[in-house]
């Protein structure tokens, strides 16, 4: 099982307060919030949780666990970090479809070849340990193969990415999400957050009041599975 230990020094009473994995982590609001926080704090899909060495995590469909790094919430954006530093091998179970999520920036089709002879000279390698076998390599939809010889090579698949993931060796990225739109009510310094009604529908509302981060001293210690105990900090008054 595993417990939250919630330190803060704020009030008890708001269960979708914003709050932090860590102290260096992004803040967590809306429309995002934590597993063990009720789902009218967040919107579908846009649950996080925090690893047991106090990352971030958001977990996506079909495409594993990725460590959330940033948040902006005024450009509608998460910028994201693949856990085994290999995207590309993470690529081969990574669908996007099925979440809120999209790649920010340009994208393109790709195609990516298992080949038992070297193509270094003809092809991109992946700069890591792809596959346990021979080594694969990858080119972009817009380059000609007339002249390449792939009789020992196989297409293994063909996803659309970020052209400058799949060259180089990132291993982070940045994702949009285009709902909920709350971008505007965050760029005005107001809170967006869900109404509080019973459509199947989930509604927005942006209240004229400022978006508090969670405070310095409220961190979300990983011990134990839902048991939440809350601590208030102490202070001596002079």
């Amino acid at each position: 099982m595993r417990l939250f230990a919630e330190i803060n020094g704020g009030s008890q009473d708001d269960e979708c307060k914003a709050s932090r994995c860590s102290h260096h982590g992004p803040v967590i609001r809306f429309p995002f919030r934590l597993k063990h926080q009720p789902e009218h704090c967040g919107y579908p899909e846009f649950e996080l949780s925090c690893s047991e060495e106090k990352r971030t995590i958001l977990e996506l469909p079909y495409s594993g666990k990725l460590w959330v790094k940033e948040i902006n919430y005024a450009s509608q954006e998460i910028f994201v970090h693949y856990p085994d530093d290999c995207l590309q091998r993470q690529i081969l179970n990574f669908n996007l479809s099925a979440s809120p999520f999209q790649f920010t920036g340009d994208t393109d089709d790709f195609s990516f070849f298992n080949c038992s002879e070297n193509k270094t000279y003809e092809l991109s390698s992946i700069p890591c340990n792809f596959l346990s076998s021979n080594p694969v390599y990858v080119t972009s939809s817009f380059r000609s193969l007339a002249k390449v010889n792939l009789s020992s090579c196989r297409k293994i698949f063909n996803p659309t990415l970020p052209y400058y993931h799949t060259y180089g060796g990132e291993y982070d990225t940045f994702m949009n999400w285009s709902k909920p739109m709350c971008g505007n009510c965050e760029a005005k310094g107001n809170k967006c957050q869900r109404k509080k009604n019973n459509s199947t529908e989930p509604e927005i509302e942006c209240i004229d009041e400022p978006a508090k981060g969670a405070p310095i001293d409220k961190v979300l210690v990983p011990t134990g599975d839902f048991l939440f105990i809350s601590f208030s900090m102490m202070r001596v008054m002079s």
